[in-house]
């Protein structure tokens, strides 16, 4: 028995054995059908969990799991999806497959004969699935339990039959018959055909004059019954939230069927028409009860100079829409008119319309003058010194500004319009939750030149009458964002310059500063830049604005208009280190209850681990702890009507995979998903916390080091460093294998067996790539110090503002064998002066206030400019670099890489950069990224592994050959290097991709 026994363990053993060593590293293959989970949501009576599992690349899969009885229903291909509002339906939008979509781009189809979506209406009950195809969108009301509307695309035009070839049958030959016997045999013959002939049929019913408009189908569909509605040449629709009203759009096909609007009664099918004969309709809106309907329309043609619309505005009952706003209507600004550019938004209540105006089209006489050529015009920008804007600026926003709207409201009860913002006042914040006699309106125009070397900048407030339109100013140059209480009687703000909170009552205007002498901070504790610090912000108000809620670093508290301050969670944060957050479970949730106990998240700062607790907001005490475990618990989702919850789970060894339970007590706590299974037949690794002191102040700092799986520490491992400000708070995220957008990717580099560490950087203003120095380099002996890194072998890599540190620290140290540097400033001089153009704003606010950190002027502190730039200090560079800057870099300029690359290549050092076409700061395209991520492992296996050169860092990649080959092959250094332009393998007649 014993014996059989060790057989057995030892079979087991052998089978793991086996098991593990079939593990394989990952690869850049994988990137394409490595899945995810997204789309996380459930049912509103907790019943079922809806989830998509999506590949990078290619067709994703929704499953919906029934979380009473296990059963699950899969549905391959969709791109979104939504349950219904009592959980009893989904629907779900199917696009084609991938392949086939490619294969047929391949194939240069046309974009009209591509396939289309499909909708999918799933009874959940049953599992029966209504297949649709061919539609544009759909739309499932959320607070209907029975319909849903689609529009179909287009139908497809059918196709031609070939003609067949018509063979004529040889004539037989009559004898010749004279006279009337051939006129009688003749006679005859036609009375044959003539019964022959197939009768007459009815005459067919006309088709729908509709069908051959712009318009497509729409079709309402009553989910519990089956029952629809079908209406043809429809071009726009809204279904009302109870989905008691569908409005449509026809398009104008003749006389007989112009354009308009309708409305069908879900309850009793009558069609009412709204409007007709416009020839414009746009925006259709429809308030939350689907009693009312808002919409822009107009009678202009296309041959009129100048198109002016209309607000209209149809409520159940009346016989047509009404006209409540154009250019003749009081309230209105002179010269102006109802801009369709603007959205429509009735208030909660239906007593109020919000939309937009601006003021009429206005031509210069130089641009109307027919005279002049188009060479004959000048081509000029001007820069003035006074410009609230730079021009860069001003055009990227032209487009913007050419559509600027300016708030109004129509009164339902008073029939009046009135103006609330204009050019002077241009912010104006609409609660459509409320019919205050006022809004709440900010301008900045007084401060925007300052712009350009602080974002900081003030703003003034303005309290604007919904009755007369005017403007009171409240609060003059505040640096903070004051938000309005949901009973609008309080007006609360952070005051990022001296770091307090403040609230005003409004009714009498008194302030009073609610944080003053309080012995813990409100702005961020670890702001260290020459910029201002932010808050921590706070989750709101409770009921009837009696109390409102502020967040410290750690803790919860309680004010109220005149009381003192309330430590809610009775500072039970701060002395465990633990960052407590309200969680607002309840989407249409407006206040905070202070009568029961909520759920409040929970995270360790020092340790990472988190988790969920619970505290009455309303009282002083510890909170109690529901779940609390070393990983990363995230995503709580509560069933509306229900109390079953959603939430996941992950470290970096485990994927985060759903679970439910039964309450927010977390009990019955079952898993849901196994996407991590999908990293089984590959080696992954682990994270874990180190310490370090850094060199600036000696502070104990903490950095994450990733190391291989099967982990040995007598082994020597190649390592890389990345960086950029603070990432020791994501060790228990759990990344996925991806191709690079700037970045190493770390699970790659962790399964080809290198050790990966990630310090936490504190920086000193005025000295950020010291900073850098002096966290990297005790972070890396500190690893070191353990005895399992290959000293010899280590390198850093950074993007953005980690590549100019990478840039800096190779100018000061040789310790790292390689360095990549993705974007870096490497002349700080030269960048200070320039544009960031991705926003068109100039770039001296980052280096005197925000990341760079410098804290002063060029011309106030040269020497701050001077000694942070690594382009100064290039001769004294040895390492290898390996440089990513894109020609379409609108964050970082492109010369910045150009500068570096020049210096280096002037003087011999070795280094490649790879500049990709039309390419933002970080790579948006796949492809790009892709070879991104070959060409960086490619490189830093050459140097930390020894691994050959690939062609294109042995003999480069010349110009002409771009497009026809991308050199990845590995050579033999030793060889000669071959001719430019040439490869070993083109050489020898092969391909060398």
């Amino acid at each position: 028995m014993f014996l059989r026994r060790s057989f057995l363990l030892l079979g087991s053993m052998c089978l793991v054995a086996m098991a593990f060593a079939q593990k394989k590293p990952l690869t850049h293959d994988v990137y394409d059908d490595w899945k995810s989970l997204t789309s996380v949501s459930l049912s509103s009576d907790g019943v079922w969990a809806g989830y998509r599992i999506n590949p990078q690349v290619g067709d994703a899969v929704l499953e919906l799991t029934n979380l009473n009885s296990n059963k699950k229903i899969t549905v391959d291909r969709v791109s979104r999806y939504s349950f219904s509002s009592d959980g009893k339906f989904v629907a779900a939008v199917v696009k084609p497959a991938y392949d086939d979509v490619r294969a047929m781009k391949l194939k240069k189809t046309a974009a009209s004969k591509m396939p289309k979506d499909s909708l999918y209406v799933i009874n959940l009950n049953s599992g029966e699935m209504n297949k649709i195809a061919r539609v544009k969108n759909f739309q499932l009301p959320s607070e209907s339990e029975e319909w849903i509307a689609w529009l179909h695309e287009k139908p497809l035009k059918p196709k031609k039959k070939p003609k067949k070839e018509l063979k004529e049958e040889p004539k037989e030959e009559e004898p010749e018959v004279k006279g009337r016997k051939k006129k009688k045999r003749n006679k005859k013959k036609n009375k044959e055909e003539e019964e022959a002939k197939p009768e007459k049929k009815e005459p067919e019913e006309p088709k729908d004059p509709r069908a051959k408009s712009k318009g497509t189908e729409l079709v309402l569909h009553n989910m519990k019954t089956g029952e629809q509605k079908r209406f043809s040449g429809v071009m726009e629709y809204r279904l009302s939230q109870e989905g008691n009203s569908l409005f449509f759009e026809y398009d104008e096909v003749d006389s007989l069927n112009p354009a308009g609007i309708y409305a069908f009664n879900t309850a009793n099918g009558a069609i009412s028409t709204i409007s007709e004969g416009m020839t414009d309709y746009k925006k259709m809106t429809a308030d939350d009860s689907g009693d009312q309907l808002a919409f822009f329309a107009s009678a202009n043609t296309k041959k009129d100079d100048d198109k002016y619309f209309s607000l209209m505005h149809w409520s159940a009952g009346q016989a047509e829409a009404a006209i409540i706003a154009d250019t003749t209507t009081a309230g209105i600004p002179e010269n102006w008119m109802v801009s369709d550019n603007s959205r429509i938004t009735f208030s909660e209540s239906g007593k109020r319309v919000y939309f937009g105006t601006a003021p009429r089209p206005f031509k210069y006489a130089y641009e109307s003058d027919t005279t002049l050529l188009k060479e004959d015009r000048p081509q000029v920008d001007i820069w003035s010194y006074n410009d609230p804007y730079i021009q860069p600026m001003q055009k990227l926003q032209a487009g913007r500004e050419k559509n600027r709207t300016f708030d109004a409201v129509f009164n339902a009860e008073t029939g009046k319009v009135v103006q609330l913002a204009g050019p002077d006042l241009e912010s104006v914040t609409i609660d459509r939750r409320n019919d205050r006699d006022f809004v709440l309106a900010m301008n900045d125009q007084p401060y925007r030149t300052q712009l350009t070397w602080d974002t900081q900048m003030p703003r003034d407030f303005y309290k604007v009458s919904t009755v007369t339109g005017e403007a009171e100013l409240i609060i003059k140059g505040a640096k903070g964002f004051p938000s309005l209480s949901p009973g609008g009687n309080y007006l609360t703000w952070h005051n990022i310059e001296d770091g307090h909170w403040y609230m005003m009552t409004l009714a009498s205007g008194e302030t009073r500063n609610l944080t003053a002498g309080m012995p813990v901070s409100f702005s961020n504790e670890l702001h260290d830049s020459p910029s201002l610090a932010g808050s921590y912000g706070g989750p709101g108000w409770s009921e009837n604005d009696e109390e409102f809620f502020l967040y410290d670093r750690y803790d919860i508290w309680r004010f109220t208009p005149k009381g003192s301050p309330v430590n809610v969670t009775n500072g039970y944060g701060r002395a465990n280190k633990i960052t407590m957050r309200y969680q607002r479970l309840d989407r249409e949730e407006r206040t905070i209850p202070t009568d029961k106990k909520v759920t409040i998240s929970a995270f360790n700062e020092w340790t990472k681990a988190s988790g969920y607790m619970t505290v009455n907001m309303g009282s002083s005490a510890n909170p109690e702890l529901v779940v609390m475990e070393d990983m990363s618990i995230y995503g709580l989702t509560k069933a509306k009507n229900a109390d079953r919850v959603l939430v996941r789970k992950s470290t970096y060894e485990e994927y985060g995979e759903l679970y439910a339970a039964n309450g927010l007590d977390m009990s019955g706590l079952k898993k849901l998903t196994n996407v991590g299974a999908q990293e089984e037949p590959y080696t992954w690794g682990s994270a874990e916390l180190i310490e370090f002191d850094n060199t600036y102040d000696g502070e104990t700092m903490q950095a994450i080091l990733y190391k291989p799986e099967n982990f040995d520490p007598n082994k020597k491992y190649p390592m890389l460093v990345y960086f950029y400000e603070r990432r020791s708070n994501s060790l228990h995220s759990h990344p996925s294998p991806a191709p690079s957008a700037s970045t190493i990717n770390i699970p790659y580099y962790v399964s080809n067996d290198y050790l990966v560490l990630v310090p936490d950087i504190k920086y000193e203003v005025g000295y950020p790539g010291r900073s850098a120095m002096n966290h990297v380099v005790p972070a890396t002996k500190a690893v070191m110090a353990k005895g399992f890194v290959d000293e010899d072998n280590m390198a850093i890599q950074g993007q953005s503002w980690g590549g100019y540190q990478v840039a800096y620290m190779v100018t000061r140290t040789n310790m790292y064998k390689a360095a990549g540097a993705g974007a870096p400033v490497v002349n700080m001089t030269s960048a200070y002066g320039g544009v960031r153009w991705g926003s068109g704003m100039s770039r001296m606010f980052q280096y005197e206030k925000t990341q760079t950190r410098l804290g002063a002027t060029l011309w106030d502190r040269q020497d701050l400019y001077i000694e942070n730039s690594p382009l100064f200090k290039v001769p004294d560079i040895e390492t290898p670099l390996f440089i990513m800057h894109n020609d379409a870099d609108g964050a970082v300029p492109w010369y910045q890489g150009i500068e570096f690359y020049m210096s280096l290549r002037r003087l011999q050092k070795p280094a490649w950069m790879v500049s990709y076409n039309d390419e933002a700061h970080n790579l948006r395209q796949r492809k790009n990224r892709k070879d991104l991520s070959i060409r960086m492992t490619q490189f830093f296996d050459h140097y930390l592994k020894g691994e050959p050169m690939p062609e294109w860092m042995a003999y480069g990649l010349p110009a002409k050959l771009k497009g026809r080959t991308l050199r990845y092959d590995l050579v033999d250094e030793s060889k000669e290097k071959v001719t430019e332009g040439e490869s070993l393998k083109l050489e020898k007649g092969g391909q060398n991709k």
